[in-house]
C-alpha cells in the first residue's frame, strides 16, 4: 500500500519538495499551526457555541482544582439551581481546556494554545492514516489539504463547533490504526485503535456516531479476513470499555433531560439538513454548507484526475475500488437526501441533527485522493492543469476571506469580559432535568425553611450541609434543582426529596432541629462503568507495551 505511488510519473512533484518522512511531518505540523495564526493574530473565533463551551469548561476546571476528577453536577448554571449537562458532554476538550488553563495560568492563552494543538493533532493525524496509502511526501499533502478544507475551518472559525474540530483531530488516527491492524495486525496497533476509538467516544458524540458507521462501512470494505476483524472487534470493544465512564452515564440518564420534552428546534431536525436538500438562504445551515461542499470540490480538484485516468495510470488504477474512495462516496450519499431511508431506521444517526457533518469524512477521504491526484498534474495538458489549480485557488481564496477574514473574533479583553459573564448563566433548555423549569422562582438564600432559622455550614457543589432549627414538620426548598441522585441524610437517616413544581429540591424536615447533609451520589453502575474505563486502560497499556522485544545478537 504505501508504494502506491511510487512509479507513477510526475511522483517527483512530491519528492522534489519533500525528500523523507522528517521534512513531510515537519511541512504537516507548519501547515496546521498556519491556519491557526488568524486567531493567534486576532483573537478567540467567536459564535453563540463558544459562550456555552466556557460555561462548561469554567466550573469543570474549578472542580478538578478541587479535587473532584469527574465532576457529575454543574453548581453555579441557572442562577445557582445548577444542571446535569457535565454528565451528557463528553468532556475531553474541557481536559485539555481545563490542563492548559492550569499551567498557563489565564483561558485566553490556554484556549489559543488548545488550538494549536488540536490543529497540529489533525494534520498529524492525516498524514499518520495517509502514510499507510501514500509515500511520505504524498501524506504531508493530504494533511495540507485536510488543514485547508473548507468544513475543517468552518468548524472553527465560523460556527464555533469546537468539540467537533476536536474530534475531527482524532478521527484519522482511528482510521490510520484500522489500517495497521488489517495490515500488521499488532498488539500495539490493536491498543492504537482502543485508544483512539474510545478518546473519538470520549470528545464528540455525534462524531462518534458518524465516525462509527464510517469506520464499519471501511473495515467491511478493507477486510476480507476473520482473524483481522476479530482483531478490529477487540480494539472496538476496547474503546467503548475505555469510555464506558461517560456514555453508560448518558445513555441510561438521558431520558431525566429536557430533550424528551420539548418541541425542538425545526432547524436542528435530520430532514431539513442535508446537504442540496435547499438552495434557498431561508434555511442559512443548509444554504450556507452547500457552497462549503462546493468549495470542497473545488479544492480537491487534483482527485478528480484519478478518475478521468483510472484505466490508464498506475494510481488511478491502483485507487479504483480503494476503502477511500468507497468511505468518501458514502459520506457523500449520507449527506445527501438520498440516504434518508437509513437516517429513518437509525435513531441515534438522527440524533447527530444535521446530515452535512458528514462533510468531516468528506473532508478526511478526499484529502487522501487530492493528495494522491496532485502528481498527475504534471502530466496533464496545459489547460487542464490551468483549470485544476485554478479551481484550486479560488476555494482557497473562497474559504480564507469568507470563512476565516469574516469570522468574528474576540480579542483578550471581550474574551475575558465573556469569560466573567457566562458564570451563573442558564443552559440550553434541552439540558434542564424534566422535572425544572427555565423560569424557576428566584432565591435569595441556598435554603427556604418556612420560617424556620437555616444555617449554612457548607456548600459546595456536590456536597451541602446545613442545619435547621427546630419547628414545625415542614419541606425545606434548596436552590438547586431536584435530580433523582441527590440525597439528603440526617442523623445518618434518609430524608425525603421531591421536586417543587417548578423543579427546585423540597427535603422533609422533622420537627425537632436537625442537620441536614446534601450530597449528590453517584448510582453503583457509574462506579461499574468507572472499573470497565480503568480495566480498559489497563488493558490497552499491556497491549502496547512491547512484552516480546528480541535481544540483538552480539
Amino acid at each position: 500500500m504505501r508504494s502506491l505511488t511510487e512509479n507513477q510519473p510526475g511522483i517527483g512533484i512530491w519528492k522534489s519538495a519533500l525528500g523523507n518522512w522528517r521534512p513531510a511531518i515537519v511541512f504537516a505540523v507548519v501547515v496546521s499551526f498556519v491556519v491557526i495564526v488568524p486567531a493567534i493574530l486576532r483573537g478567540i473565533p467567536s459564535n453563540l457555541d463558544l459562550t456555552n463551551h466556557f460555561r462548561f469548561a469554567l466550573p469543570f476546571y474549578d472542580a478538578i482544582v478541587a479535587g473532584d476528577p469527574y465532576p457529575g453536577w454543574l453548581a453555579e448554571s441557572n442562577g445557582g439551581y445548577g444542571d446535569p449537562s457535565f454528565r451528557f458532554y463528553p468532556p475531553a476538550l474541557y481536559y485539555a481546556l481545563a490542563a492548559a488553563r492550569f499551567v498557563i495560568g489565564n483561558w485566553y492563552d490556554a484556549t489559543l494554545v488548545v488550538f494549536v494543538l488540536i490543529s497540529i493533532a489533525g494534520g498529524l493525524g492525516m498524514y499518520f492514516w495517509s502514510r499507510s496509502i501514500l509515500p511520505s511526501s504524498g501524506a504531508s499533502w493530504a494533511a495540507f489539504f485536510y488543514a485547508l478544507a473548507p468544513y475543517h475551518l468552518n468548524q472553527l472559525y465560523q460556527a464555533t463547533l469546537l468539540a467537533e474540530w476536536a474530534g475531527s483531530a482524532v478521527l484519522p488516527f482511528v482510521f490510520g490504526f484500522v489500517d495497521r491492524v488489517c495490515e500488521r495486525g499488532r498488539r500495539r496497533d490493536v491498543a492504537g485503535l482502543a485508544a483512539t476509538y474510545g478518546l473519538l467516544l470520549f470528545t464528540h458524540l455525534p462524531l462518534g456516531v458518524i465516525g462509527s458507521m464510517a469506520l464499519l462501512v471501511y473495515s467491511l470494505v478493507k477486510v476480507r479476513e476473520l482473524r483481522k476483524l476479530a482483531k478490529l472487534a477487540v480494539g472496538g470493544a476496547l474503546g467503548l470499555s475505555v469510555s464506558a465512564i461517560y456514555w453508560v452515564t448518558m445513555v441510561s440518564e438521558v431520558g431525566w433531560i429536557g430533550v424528551n420534552n420539548l418541541q425542538r428546534d425545526p432547524s436542528v431536525d435530520y430532514r431539513v439538513n442535508f446537504l442540496l436538500s435547499t438552495f434557498s438562504p431561508d434555511n442559512l445551515n443548509v444554504w450556507w454548507m452547500n457552497i462549503m461542499a462546493l468549495m470542497t470540490l473545488m479544492l480537491f480538484a487534483p482527485a478528480l484526475l484519478l478518475l478521468r485516468g483510472s484505466k490508464r495510470t498506475t494510481v488511478g488504477a491502483a485507487l479504483r475500488g480503494h476503502p477511500v474512495v468507497v468511505l468518501t462516496l458514502f459520506a457523500l450519499f449520507m449527506a445527501l437526501p438520498l440516504s434518508r431511508p437509513i437516517w429513518m431506521l437509525l435513531k441515534p444517526l438522527q440524533e447527530t441533527q444535521f446530515p452535512w457533518r458528514w462533510m468531516v469524512l468528506i473532508s478526511m477521504g478526499g484529502s487522501i485522493l487530492a493528495a494522491a491526484g496532485l502528481p498527475l498534474l504534471s502530466n496533464g495538458i496545459r489547460a487542464k492543469r490551468m483549470l485544476v489549480l485554478g479551481a484550486m485557488a479560488i476555494a482557497v481564496a473562497f474559504t480564507l476571506s469568507h470563512v476565516v477574514r469574516e469570522a468574528q473574533y474576540f480579542p483578550p479583553q471581550k474574551f475575558e469580559t465573556m469569560v466573567t459573564d457566562v458564570r451563573g448563566s442558564s443552559c440550553v433548555n434541552y439540558w434542564y432535568p424534566i422535572w425544572a423549569r427555565s423560569d424557576a422562582r428566584k432565591m435569595t438564600t441556598e435554603v427556604e425553611a418556612n420560617g424556620r432559622t437555616v444555617t449554612v455550614s457548607s456548600w459546595r457543589p456536590e456536597h451541602r450541609r446545613f442545619s435547621v432549627a427546630a419547628g414545625p414538620a415542614t419541606e425545606a426548598r434548596v436552590r438547586t434543582f431536584y435530580y433523582p441522585h441527590w440525597t439528603a441524610t440526617s442523623e445518618a437517616s434518609v430524608l425525603a426529596t421531591r421536586p417543587d413544581k417548578d423543579g427546585a429540591l423540597l427535603i422533609s424536615l422533622p420537627q425537632n432541629a436537625t442537620t441536614v447533609d446534601l450530597d449528590f451520589r453517584e448510582p453503583r453502575k457509574t462506579k461499574i462503568s468507572t472499573m470497565s474505563s480503568l480495566s480498559g486502560l489497563m488493558i490497552i497499556g499491556m497491549l502496547a507495551f512491547p512484552f516480546n522485544r528480541r535481544r540483538r545478537n552480539d
